[in-house]
């Protein structure tokens, strides 16, 4: 996958999806903090975490909304390693979302080919996943997908059709969109799920329709409606032609941490660098909006995250060394390049990353010591 091509930035992306809506009479949103004030999540991990109560309460006004969200996503160590193997996943990202109520399925699938049509992506590089028996596959037919385009699902595998915001929460069966860079017909949903680089999942179209109760009961809700949600790093990424570590906010950063360790004698190889950019941009995040570093909740989290940075800068050179260089160095790329919604400028980074180092240092001579004192003790 090439580098990033002359195709819109993501600023001109995001000013584009803005206006789209402001235009059109939705009401435009801030971005919220990242710590989840929904006790389902710990982060806010999608545009519609934020705005759940549109779908279900009662008592609010369900107007359309748009907004773009930085949204934080990191279940476990297992989701860490997907960074280093997936060019297309983040630990913290933006997401574009939007909210549309009072239509029918049929208008919110021309709304979303009309919004896919003004970034310039037309129905011929576009296929379709959507639930059997709904009624997404007919809207797609009214608005002039053919039939060899839509795939329908019966179950949550490859792509998903079924979705569950939190228990209790919203519920929901959507429409996934995937972007095809290459002129073969596809013939399958596999094919579709057997190369990311060829086949990019792009968005999800949702129609929000029930609220889970605690006991697995469905109810419907007040406001159902449809929610559409993109991550703004993969739109790109399809738009400028290349994965989402070389489009032009991410790229800059991905080549500083390459540059240090290569000046440090250490491989710099593509999931090294994937890493340190990825994992920096959610430190910067999280310190941005006032968490620090601690051993339980939301500051274990960031503390993982700083200490993983500093592993994976480390074990490449293969001896432990001051990262505030590089730190210094992707601060002021991320400044300069890569700022994003909700996350203001932070002067602590390097400070923070730089005491935590400290700590880790002094983590691994007492480890050393003791291994020394008892060589044949177990890890």
């Amino acid at each position: 996958m090439s580098s990033a091509s002359p195709g819109p930035t993501v600023q001109e992306i995001k000013a584009t999806l803005l206006e789209f809506h402001r235009s059109r009479g939705y009401r435009i949103f801030e971005s919220v903090p990242l710590v989840s004030v929904d006790p389902s999540v710990m982060f806010v991990n999608a545009t519609i975490t934020p705005f759940k109560s549109h779908f279900t309460d009662s008592t609010v006004q369900s107007e359309n909304y748009a907004l773009i969200q930085g949204c934080f996503r990191m279940g476990g160590a297992s989701e860490l390693e997907v960074v280093g193997v997936n060019p297309y996943y983040f630990t913290f990202f933006e997401m574009f979302g939007s909210g549309t109520f009072n239509t029918t399925h049929e208008k919110a699938v021309a709304y979303l080919l009309e919004l896919l049509a003004t970034l310039g992506i037309e129905k011929e590089h576009l296929y379709f996943t959507v639930p059997i028996n709904e009624r997404f596959h007919e809207a797609l037919r009214q608005n002039g997908i053919e039939e060899a385009r839509i795939f329908q699902l019966t179950e949550n595998k490859h792509f998903w059709q079924e979705w569950k915001f939190g228990v209790p929460g919203p519920v929901g069966h959507g429409l996934t969109v995937v972007f095809s860079r290459s002129p073969e017909k596809v013939t399958s949903v596999e094919q579709l799920a057997s190369d990311q680089d060829r086949y990019v999942e792009l968005l999800n179209l949702i129609h929000v329709h029930s609220q889970s109760l605690p006991d697995g009961e469905l109810v419907p809700i007040s406001n159902p409606g449809f929610d559409l949600g993109v991550g703004m790093e993969r739109l790109a990424a399809a738009l400028q032609g290349c994965d989402n570590y070389r489009i032009d906010t991410i790229l800059p950063l991905v080549q500083t941490a390459k540059t240090f360790l290569l000046e440090q004698g250490g491989k710099a190889d593509d999931a090294v660098a994937r890493i340190c950019a990825d994992h920096f941009r959610a430190i910067y995040a999280l310190l941005a909006q006032g968490l620090a570093p601690s051993n339980k909740g939301h500051g274990y989290v960031l503390r993982k995250l700083m200490r993983r940075f500093l592993e994976t800068v480390w074990l490449p050179v293969g001896r432990p060394l001051s990262t505030r260089e590089l730190v210094q160095n992707l601060s002021a790329s991320f400044e300069s390049n890569g700022f994003v919604v909700g996350v203001g400028r932070c002067d602590s980074v390097s400070e923070e990353i730089r005491k935590e180092e400290v700590a880790l240092l002094s983590i691994l001579q007492r480890a050393d010591e003791v291994i020394k004192q008892h060589p044949k003790a177990s890890p």
